[in-house]
């Protein structure tokens, strides 16, 4: 054993008596030194106990301290519990009280900054380790817990020596802003920037556990600011933000409530992906009765916002991927997004093919949809239904080609149970399509004096349900979409382009991040007036011809998963 660790025994032993030590003598300065920072180091500070038991039951009981040591025990333990009952000091406004009772309190000590830090030392420790925000809190330990704050707020100054101070009470007075209403904010910024450094030191000098409030309180501090700048910083930090609350159940809800409202009141809060699946997976659907407890801390408008993201790409997934050749009907997917403001509910009936499938994109998409989904059992595993409900009007679209839109009045009951499998025979027990209708509309062009089915069955939805679906402001809507075209003398490009990688250096090119979705690909092209032309149906590609040499179109496009072809444009699967 050290002669170190066996003065440090024999001080312990006598309650620190460091003080009484003769001070002459230059080597015995320097032991005192090192010793008292070892001793004094918050993360490093051991507490037998059975002697600090013992020494709350006394303090319990007599309501003042016999000795130094019998306060530094008891002000590191003002949160743990003297008995079977579970009481500790800080729920029992009295005895908290005598802990800093001038007299007979730790007071008692003011004036010796060497010996009263020990006591205030134990004080900030437990300050941090009672959680006066959790519901098992008492009433009484939350009004402790607010005057031990600023007891420690007034009290800072006296744990200054001349000569000897350990790099706890330097922390201390470098960050007084840990005793004030805002104890973290002052961090929040360096720990977006992933700075930890001082906080880390915090925690580390002052024995912070991982569990404290204060840990939990800098997550919530990050969310805060990050609201607080503009759209554009906000919306490029929400995947960092949704990163952090992933790790923290406990803060999860009320984080996410921050960043959604946060996010819904952005100028153009377009569909981030990553915002939508962290809600969904979280909170569950956001339209489903069932969910609505989860959902309740969000503004109504934010939970419309996600419903529809989520509407949106239930009906794009519906009209692509469940397609029955696997090609796809976008002019049924483009008109059916223009309604999804309008819609209430949506539910989904997979056939076996999609509803067995354990393809990675068809589990993520029936986890987005628990709730919503239900068997469709035909001959035809391929087949699938997509239910949407209007106010009155209940409209069944199917993805197998050449099926009409068959429509029921929801002020009748219905045909058919979703909650049950269903089927597609018509007439049969539970099925989809049955005489009982009120609407059976193909999609035929030039029907009843329309070229497009698509006016023939909006004028439908206009007079006989007075549907009319939201017009979209291009201009104003995507607005950071429209791009300035290069001076006409722009060299044309005469390279190969294929699967060319163009490096994100111009800071504009940053908004395009948005991943890629056929609503928004229509409105920047036609924004941008782009000649487009759409091959997929025909087992072709999706073509942009673009004659005219512009950086900032190939950027997006880039972006957006297209390759350049030599003489004729950009191409797309």
């Amino acid at each position: 054993m050290s002669a170190l660790i066996r003065l440090a025994n024999r001080l312990n032993e006598s309650a620190f008596g460091l003080e009484r030590l003769q001070r002459n003598d230059e080597l015995i300065d320097v032991l005192i030194a090192r010793l008292e920072k070892q001793l004094s180091e918050g993360s490093r500070t051991e507490i037998p106990g059975d002697l600090q038991t013992q020494a709350l039951r006394c303090f319990w009981q007599d309501l003042q301290f016999t000795s130094l040591k019998e306060a530094r025990l008891v002000s590191f333990g003002l949160c743990v519990p003297t008995h079977s009952s579970g009481s500790c000091i800080m729920d029992d406004r009295s005895r908290f009280r005598a802990v800093i009772d001038p007299n007979t309190g730790v007071d008692q000590w003011l004036n010796d900054a060497r010996r009263y830090r020990r006591c205030y030392q134990g004080l900030v420790r437990s300050y941090f380790e009672y959680d006066a925000k959790s519901k098992s809190a008492s009433k009484s330990g939350r009004e402790n817990w607010g005057d031990l704050r600023d007891y420690l707020k007034d009290r800072a100054r006296y744990t200054i020596h001349d000569s000897l101070n350990p790099d706890w009470v330097k922390t201390i007075h470098r960050n007084s802003q840990l005793f004030s209403t805002d104890p973290c904010t002052p961090y929040a910024e360096a720990l977006l920037n992933r700075n930890t450094e001082t906080v880390n030191q915090i925690c580390e000098q002052l024995g912070i556990a991982s569990a404290s409030w204060f840990q939990r309180d800098l997550i919530l501090a990050q969310i805060r600011q990050a609201t607080l700048k503009s759209d554009y910083d906000f919306s490029e930090l929400v995947p960092r933000l949704i990163q952090i609350l992933s790790g923290n159940p406990v803060l999860r809800d009320a984080g996410l409530v921050l960043v959604l409202d946060r996010y819904a009141r952005m100028a153009e809060p377009t569909l981030n992906q990553v915002l939508q699946n962290a809600a969904v997976s979280w909170w569950g659907n956001p339209w489903l009765p069932s969910n609505e407890m989860r959902w309740g801390g969000v503004k109504a408008t934010t939970r419309e916002m996600v419903a529809d993201w989520l509407k949106k790409e239930f009906i794009e997934a519906f009209f692509t991927k469940l397609a029955e050749d696997g090609v796809g009907d976008r002019r049924r997917m483009n008109f059916w997004i223009r309604y999804s403001k309008l819609m209430s509910n949506v539910q989904v009936a997979l056939g076996q093919n999609a509803l067995l499938s354990r393809d990675k994109d068809f589990l993520a998409l029936r986890e987005k949809m628990k709730g919503l989904v239900t068997e469709l059992s035909t001959s035809d595993g391929s087949n699938n239904a997509f239910v949407m409900t209007f106010g009155e009007l209940v409209a069944v679209e199917f993805s197998g080609k050449g099926n009409a839109l068959y429509g029921y009045s929801s002020s009748r009951k219905l045909p058919f149970d979703l909650s049950q499998p269903v089927v597609t025979t018509m007439n049969a027990r539970n099925s989809l399509k049955q005489d009982k209708r009120i609407l059976k509309m193909s999609h035929t062009d030039n029907v009843k004096g329309h070229d497009k089915w698509e006016s023939y069955f909006e004028e439908t939805f206009k007079h006989e349900f007075g549907l009319i679906p939201k017009s979209v402001d291009h201009k104003k809507a995507l607005k950071k979409y429209q791009l300035t075209s290069e001076p006409q003398t722009a060299m044309r490009l005469n390279v190969n382009m294929d699967k060319v990688h163009i490096p994100a250096t111009n800071v504009q090119t940053k908004v395009f991040s948005e991943p890629f979705s056929e609503s928004l690909f229509n409105s920047f092209a036609e924004l941008n007036h782009l000649q487009v032309e759409d091959l997929r149906p025909k087992n072709g590609n999706l073509w942009v011809y673009v004659i005219q040499h512009n950086t900032q179109v190939f950027q997006v496009l880039n972006n957006w998963g297209f390759m350049y072809k030599v003489g004729k444009g950009w191409w797309k699967q």
